[in-house]
């Protein structure tokens, strides 16, 4: 488990720096993967300089309104679909990348969906 957490981390933190890939879905899954296996590494994780900014998010425990909810799908999906003409107009977009990401996006908006619920 703390390897799965780890590597939620790590893609969190490239999410952050990459425009188009999910940050906050990939802290939530690490910090519930390294809470039950190892939490004084997810408290180390948080406290990376580019993972600070997303930490109180994580750490909250109030219900997410619904317009935060329809904020984080708008971001989501335009960055994905951003990302994927981007990448079809360069020609570069085989069709198990395109599944991939899509896939990608619907597991973030479920997760976003799930997530603090009122």
């Amino acid at each position: 488990m703390a390897g799965m957490g780890i590597a939620c981390f790590v893609m969190g933190a490239v999410g952050a720096m990459v425009p188009g890939l999910p940050t906050t879905v990939f802290l939530l899954l690490g910090s519930f993967f390294l809470t039950r296996s190892c939490p004084w590494l997810e408290e180390r994780m948080l406290a990376w300089p580019v993972l600070r900014p997303y930490a109180q998010f994580v750490r909250s425990r109030e219900p997410l309104s619904r317009t935060v909810r329809i904020s984080a799908w708008t971001a989501m999906w335009t960055s994905i679909l951003f990302s994927l003409a981007l990448l079809a107009l360069a020609d570069r977009l085989p069709v198990w990348l395109a599944a991939a990401i899509v896939l990608a996006g619907l597991a973030g908006t479920l997760a976003i969906a799930r997530f603090r619920r009122a």
